[in-house]
């Protein structure tokens, strides 16, 4: 049975969130900076150290989320370039659970519904591929 489909939904999946990776690192990152420096110029002494330590803060976590999110996508197309057609990949089931979760948790419903698709796509031919095992068998 051929995988073509779910190839195609994962490499779809890892196109987005390589694009939201990618803009989260360069825009959304260089965003929070200005921004978060033009808010800090008019508070007192003070305000203005701790305010600068908090925006660093999260500055260095909007970057540790876009080169997460940069890795998984990396590994998302891998898997789909190694999805094999007529086999059941327990690995790759785990795989596109685990990043249909991850998903969720970063509230992004694009990739939620893209991923979650390749899954039940991937599932519904596993039960096909054991049910004709068992017949040829």
């Amino acid at each position: 049975m051929s995988r073509g489909l779910e190839r195609k939904l994962l490499i779809i999946g890892a196109a987005w969130n390589m694009i939201t990776a990618l803009l989260t690192i360069f825009n959304y990152y260089s965003w929070f900076n200005r921004e978060g420096a033009q808010r800090l110029e008019t508070v007192d002494l003070n305000t203005a150290i701790a305010g600068s330590q908090m925006v660093n803060n999260i500055l260095q976590i909007i970057l540790i989320f876009g080169i997460f999110m940069l890795v998984g996508a990396i590994i998302t197309f891998l898997v789909a370039v190694k999805i094999r057609d007529n086999e059941i990949q327990k690995k790759v089931v785990i795989w596109i659970g685990f990043w249909a979760v991850v998903q969720l948790l970063s509230m992004d419903l694009i990739g939620v519904s893209i991923y979650l698709v390749a899954f039940v796509v991937y599932l519904a031919k596993n039960k096909a591929i054991k049910m004709s095992y068992e017949t040829a068998v």
